[in-house]
């Protein structure tokens, strides 16, 4: 089933194309995975189909209605979106703005969250593992706190499909495993179809289902991450010499050095 769907999506600020005439579905219950390098367009395409830009062509579908006719409560139900940058400077603690994720549900006569917002809040600080940082503010907590917050707020939102932009940024490697086997736990269980825009390509390997490369904000290849974790997709993709290993099921893509860096 076609959740979202780019149809000749385009982005286009003054001259220049940011995204350019992009035609993507995002299926239900899938991880799909968008890389590329930076100023790819990934980001831009993520922004396009959360609704929080509207494309300069084409458009984006969301359960088989134009974007722009859902309300933001209603698109909220339905999509929740991780920023790359999450804003630092916000005066709320981790469990405030977890809360304020619940927005969607309040109805115009509700004045305080109800207990099943709160119940939200405590289930996804718990998948997430930060209910040690609930009382912290957000201006006290290192980048990966920070991030892992963000993550935490998503999911409290309770939108089945997450946008997420590079979700282990800033994340040291046991973190970001962490999250990589979260993600992988809700898509496993069917709770959620996930879209991950990631520079990590190891990471993609092991999360997604189904990769789409872009460079210059066009679509430059789609397919599984064997398919699309190839060296010569990923030279062309990065103008960089790639190796790719294959343990048993896994894809190990590795960046090639010449001989005079590894020396």
């Amino acid at each position: 089933m076609k959740l979202l769907e780019a149809r000749k999506a385009g982005w286009v600020i003054g001259d220049r194309r940011i995204v350019d005439r992009v035609d993507l579905t995002v299926r239900e219950g899938e991880c799909l995975g968008l890389l590329g390098p930076n100023g790819a367009g990934k980001t831009s395409l993520l922004r396009l189909l959360a609704g929080l830009e509207g494309p300069s062509t084409g458009e984006v579908l969301l359960d088989g209605r134009p974007l722009a006719s859902w309300s933001s409560k209603a698109r909220a139900r339905r999509v929740a979106y991780v920023p790359q940058l999450s804003p630092v400077q916000v005066p709320l603690d981790v469990h405030q703005l977890m809360l304020s994720a619940r927005y969607p549900y309040l109805s115009a006569r509700q004045l305080a969250p109800a207990a099943g917002d709160f119940a939200a809040v405590r289930q996804a600080a718990h998948e997430v593992g930060i209910e040690s940082l609930l009382k912290r503010r957000l201006t006290e907590l290192s980048g990966g706190e920070r991030q892992s917050a963000y993550v935490a707020a998503a999911l409290a939102q309770r939108s089945p499909i997450l946008l997420l932009d590079e979700p282990t940024t800033h994340l040291d490697a046991g973190n970001r495993r962490r999250v990589a086997e979260l993600l992988l736990a809700l898509g496993r269980k069917g709770r959620h179809t996930l879209v991950v825009a990631t520079h990590d390509l190891r990471f993609a390997a092991r999360l997604c289902d189904r990769l789409v490369a872009m460079r210059e904000g066009a679509l430059v290849a789609e397919g599984t991450p064997a398919q699309v974790l190839t060296p010569e997709v990923l030279g062309d993709l990065f103008d960089a010499p790639f190796r790719v290993w294959r343990d048993g099921g896994e894809v190990l893509p590795v960046l090639e050095l010449d001989s005079e860096e590894s020396a």
